[in-house]
């Protein structure tokens, strides 16, 4: 990526965005079929289900910018830390053992709940970067702007459940 970013560059980060938030519906998916407890299964299914709508949304709006392609490897370029870190987090629950267990069992063998806090707050950060950086190259920024600012409210709500969840426990 060059230093002056084109739309090419943004959607792409979107559509990255996009991929790793399919990521973490999946992660949080599996979490809440894996959790015996079903009022804290629900509040997951919450998260997760969030996550698919910002995933559906972020690939519409990469594509109402460019028509892009992107693989995996490339979005660990764009995305650098942030990627390594939810991604790493979301596969390691997406491909954990399936069996059910209890929420204290269940926390005890993933990196931690907090990880998923951290997951959120990164989320949000990045959004707001990439839309500092669409308005710098002059993008149509209203439905953008719109759009991120939603999403970065439910992240913030997930971190409010996440924290229900932890006192739960």
């Amino acid at each position: 990526m060059s230093t002056k970013l084109a739309k090419e560059d943004i959607a792409k980060m979107f559509l990255c965005s996009s991929i790793l938030e399919e990521h973490v519906y999946k992660a949080y998916n599996s979490l809440a079929d894996r959790v015996t407890g079903e009022q804290i299964s629900r509040l997951l299914r919450v998260i997760a289900f969030d996550s698919k709508k910002h995933s559906i949304m972020l690939k519409l709006l990469s594509e109402s910018i460019a028509k892009v392609d992107v693989k995996e490897v490339e979005c660990k370029n764009l995305l650098g830390e942030s990627w390594k870190v939810i991604d790493d987090l979301a596969k390691e629950e997406i491909y954990s053992v399936p069996d059910k267990m209890d929420l204290p069992t269940l926390i005890k063998n993933m990196v931690s709940l907090e990880s998923y806090v951290g997951e959120e707050y990164m989320t949000s950060a990045h959004l707001v970067l990439t839309k500092l950086a669409a308005e710098e190259i002059g993008l149509e920024l209203d439905t953008i702007k719109n759009i991120i600012e939603w999403i970065i409210q439910d992240e913030e709500r997930h971190v409010k459940i996440i924290e229900i969840i932890s006192k739960m426990v």
